[in-house]
């Protein structure tokens, strides 16, 4: 049986939606509600009384960085209620650069996973392909733009459903252990590309504004944005700036017999999303 952090969220339900039909699964979250199926256990990173109950159990731990989560402490104490509970397997979603960029809060995560005596593996994707219909949709739907401090750097965006397919491609696989695998799509693009793909797709002009750090921060700030949260995404966009999120990797083909998909594919299957009535 395999635990799935973030259950609810985009990265944790690709994980279930990923594994094959019958597996046990069960899905963990801060409710504690069935998911897609799948039996629901109350998680909640910030009150480690309930990590044992949540992985009792479980042979396989899926674990990612929730967004209010800055240092690896709580990590530490998740690894240690995973050996209580007997997991032999953890497969951590942590984000590309994070091995070299100790500003980036996965990296004191990836310490914790890496230390904790239960077979790892870690994934490092590149920036979501689906931050577009999240973080950014809004500057999209209402003002037919994307702001972020990226500069011209490029990222080889990945599709989370390839995430999810990656996870449990590792988790059948003993030669993953050990090793950290870089999930990328199949080609790095500026922002201002980004723009041109949603442009031809939608119909409308999407144009991509660069703005400094500081304008980032007060922007979602003011939009109500969490300030760790906030703090994160604008050292992610730093990483991508300084041109450390280019490189385009083969490891998600490797692990998976499949190409990644492409940023156009996932534009034009994900659309409708950014066709709303617009409102400023």
């Amino acid at each position: 049986m395999i635990a799935v952090m973030g259950a609810t969220g985009r990265a944790g339900g690709a994980v279930l939606a990923a594994l094959p039909p019958g597996s046990a699964a069960v899905a963990l979250s801060r409710t504690g509600g069935a998911v897609a199926g799948r039996p629901g256990r109350r998680f909640d990173i910030a009150d480690p009384g309930s990590f044992d109950a949540a992985l009792e159990g479980a042979q396989a731990l899926f674990a990612m960085r929730p967004p209010q989560v800055t240092g690896g402490r709580p990590f530490r104490a998740l690894i240690g209620a995973a050996r209580r509970a007997g997991v032999k397997r953890v497969v951590c979603m942590s984000v590309h650069g994070a091995g070299r960029t100790r500003i980036l809060p996965h990296h004191a995560m990836e310490a914790e996973i890496t230390r904790g005596g239960i077979p790892w593996t870690l994934l490092r994707p590149a920036d979501f392909m689906q931050n577009l219909q999240g973080p950014l949709a809004g500057g999209i739907l209402r003002r037919s733009e994307i702001a972020v401090p990226a500069g011209r750097g490029r990222s080889a965006f990945v599709d989370v459903g390839d995430v999810g397919r990656a996870a449990v491609a590792a988790l059948d696989e003993p030669a993953t252990v050990g090793r950290a695998f870089d999930l990328t799509g199949p080609k790095a693009l500026t922002f201002d590309a980004v723009a041109a793909i949603l442009t031809r797709h939608l119909n409308r002009r999407i144009v991509y504004r660069p703005v400094g750090i500081a304008r980032f921060v007060a922007e979602n700030l003011a939009q109500g944005r969490p300030a760790g949260m906030t703090a994160v995404m604008a050292a992610l966009y730093t990483v991508q700036r300084l041109g450390r999120a280019a490189p385009v990797s083969p490891d998600f083909q490797g692990l998976t017999g499949r190409p990644a998909t492409s940023f156009d594919a996932y534009v034009a299957a994900n659309r409708a999303d950014w066709l709303t009535d617009q409102k400023d």
